[in-house]
């Protein structure tokens, strides 16, 4: 802390310690202290008994409930202080406690605007591009100088959908926290639909279902979506083709087919698979979806 400082609150110390030592003093600051207390909790209470009875609608009352609140908190403290310090004191305690307010919001401020200019000039990511920060899933909406939104995605639903909220976070936050990036240089990702089949069905017949299905969505639309957005990856074209892995648990036969997709499809991707192995599945005879058993035990 600087000298100006030091010599600063020990005068207000021993001040205040003059007054202590003096016992008439002390009993009217004592006094004047309970009246100025008494007096604010009774404006405060009289301005939300007003606000009440004026203010019908529920959200703008809790705001003004709030802001009275915070109004006379802050004059009663000021009153406290002018009387317990001297006048001129009070009004540089109030300066450098605005100072420090001052300091702290112009902080934030400039790491918001400088997190703006790296999420723009370097192309950090843009509107549109899937992020995830903190487990918070969403589509980049909207960048401004001091924060950006995201449409959420997921969290809670079984399938890459919109859940409608909106979420905004601080540009800051990209140098604070592990940001997870989708469609920043590639559109594409891996996604999968998984069956699990009864020991004693024709898993090898759900095979060729799934890989049938699986490669004719990855010509009539993987394909062309690659020619179209990123040609660089059709050199490793044999690399993104669906992939079938078959495993078991202690329901059956569990079958999985990976396959590639651009992230803001993979609803409606998953649909049409769905809507293709479906009833190949239903309609074979020698393919049965294993039945989950629940024991009830009875007490």
């Amino acid at each position: 802390m600087p000298d100006f400082l030091k010599e600063y609150f020990l005068g207000i110390a021993d001040s205040l310690q003059t007054t202590l030592k003096t016992p008439d003093a002390y009993l009217n600051k004592v006094a004047l202290t309970a009246v100025v207390l008494v007096i604010g909790i009774a404006l405060y209470m009289l301005l939300k008994k007003m606000l009440a009875r004026s203010v019908k609608n529920f959200t703008k009352k809790i705001q003004l409930h709030k802001a009275a609140k915070q109004t006379m908190g802050t004059l009663t403290i000021v009153s406290v202080l002018f009387i317990w310090v001297q006048a001129i004191n009070v009004l540089v305690l109030i300066a450098l406690l605005f100072g420090m307010i001052a300091v702290f919001m112009v902080r934030g401020l400039t790491s918001n605007i400088i997190g703006y200019f790296v999420i723009k000039y370097r192309k950090y990511f843009e509107i549109g591009h899937r992020v995830e920060i903190n487990e918070i899933i969403g589509d980049v909406i909207e960048i401004n100088s001091t924060s950006f939104k995201l449409l959420e995605v997921r969290n809670g639903l079984s399938s890459d959908a919109h859940t409608g909220r909106i979420i905004k976070l601080p540009n800051s936050i990209i140098f604070n926290e592990s940001i997870e990036m989708v469609g920043v240089a590639n559109r594409f990702v891996w996604h999968e639909v998984k069956y699990v089949v009864s020991f004693d069905s024709n898993w090898q017949a759900a095979e060729q279902i799934m890989t049938e299905a699986g490669a004719s969505y990855f010509e009539e639309i993987v394909l062309p979506e690659l020619q179209q957005t990123n040609r660089r990856l059709l050199n490793g074209q044999s690399e993104l083709r669906p992939v079938f892995s078959i495993d078991t648990n202690d329901a059956g036969i569990v079958l999985v087919l990976r396959y590639l997709v651009d992230y803001q499809q993979g609803v409606s991707a998953k649909t049409t698979l769905q809507r293709t192995i479906l009833p190949q599945f239903i309609e074979h005879p020698n393919i049965e979806f294993a039945i989950v058993e629940v024991k009830v035990f009875q007490g």
